[in-house]
């Protein structure tokens, strides 16, 4: 059982290094390098960056996703159904916040993939059909934005997702050398 913990540890870890490194990569490296090196060639940048995006939005994030929850519903199956005694360490002052933060990472994380990137596309489609209609602009602008908070949230609470499953190693570590 302590083989099957450790692994799922390690995958969810895995997939949220992923997606928080991958919100990184694309929200400040990939955009600013594709914004600056095509500057002159807006319909180019408008096109590498909505493929790379919809790439990272849908498979990578949906498949780390797929990875976190299995892992924590294995946690859960060996916590209610082992024979071991398996106690998952709890090192914050609520007992589901780690729970609670990727249940909202997941819904902005689907409402990203799903609602706020087609629109965009639907947006960016229509400004590039009238590219003197300020208002297309405007609301692009505004998905745009949108999307950058919603990055933003992720990320800190997937750092903060981080910071607990350090903090539940670190207590599990001093309890096994302080059980031998």
């Amino acid at each position: 059982m302590k083989r099957l913990v450790f692994i799922s540890n390690w995958l969810y870890l895995l997939s949220l290094s992923f997606w928080v490194a991958g919100m990184f990569l694309l929200g400040i490296l990939v955009e600013i390098m594709v914004r600056v090196n095509l500057k002159e060639q807006a319909l180019a940048a408008s096109t590498i960056m909505n493929k790379i995006m919809d790439v990272f939005n849908i498979n990578i994030i949906y498949t780390c996703l797929t990875i976190m929850v299995l892992s924590e519903v294995i946690k859960f199956l060996i916590t209610k159904y082992s024979t071991v005694g398996y106690e998952p360490q709890v090192v914050t002052k609520r007992r589901y916040t780690r729970e609670v933060f990727l249940a909202v990472m997941m819904v902005l994380a689907i409402y990203i993939g799903s609602v706020l990137r087609p629109e965009m596309h639907a947006m960016d489609q229509l400004k590039k059909a009238n590219p003197a209609d300020q208002k297309l602009q405007i609301q692009f602008d505004r998905y745009h934005s949108q999307l950058t908070w919603l990055y933003t949230i992720n990320m800190v609470l997937g750092l903060s997702l981080f910071y607990i499953h350090g903090k539940e190693m670190t207590r599990f570590s001093v309890q096994t050398k302080e059980s031998r």
